[in-house]
């Protein structure tokens, strides 16, 4: 398909129909989300929060937004600081801790991608349950690799923001 910026100029400049509009805009700002790197959707949440604070104030929907921002800061600097490659490569051969680091891992992944799969924090209609990691947390928290990569302190954001969802707005 062609540019859709190219067609949206088409539609405005002759005067089309608002609603067609409407849904070329939707899917442009879609597909240009979708082109996104992870670093680059974090910064737009961050920018649309200091937007929403500045224009509705303090709501526990705001309040649900900045603990996003300050999870995906944490997270982010989490996945910067594992080499996935090396630190997985055979997980037949990891030991015991880097099983569960693993583990905990691509359950933080599947987090992230629920977080930066839209725009919008209205579009996070599910969280991982805390409950998933608390195992995972037990077996791993009295090792250097919980201390390593400061999970104690990604976990405590992470608590609160599924607390905020399961009480806010956005919730099922």
């Amino acid at each position: 398909m062609e540019n859709l910026k190219s067609i949206l100029e088409i539609y405005n400049k002759e005067n089309i129909n608002p609603d067609e509009i409407m849904f070329i805009e939707m899917i442009d700002k879609y597909k240009s989300w979708q082109l996104m790197t992870d670093e680059e959707k974090f910064q737009d949440k961050k920018q649309s929060l200091l937007v929403n604070i500045k224009f509705d104030g303090f709501s526990l929907e705001i309040e649900y937004e900045r603990q996003i921002i300050i999870f995906l800061e944490k997270l982010l600097s989490f996945f910067a600081n594992i080499n996935e490659q090396k630190d997985f490569r055979e997980y037949h051969s990891l030991n015991e801790e880097y099983k569960i680091l693993f583990r905990i891992y691509y359950m933080l992944y599947s987090e992230k991608e629920l977080l930066l799969y839209t725009r919008s924090s209205k579009g996070a209609k599910i969280h991982i349950p805390f409950k998933t990691f608390e195992d995972l947390i037990n077996q791993i928290k009295l090792t250097s690799l919980y201390k390593k990569y400061k999970l104690k302190e990604l976990f405590e954001k992470y608590s609160l923001l599924v607390e905020l969802f399961s009480k806010g707005p956005y919730s099922p």
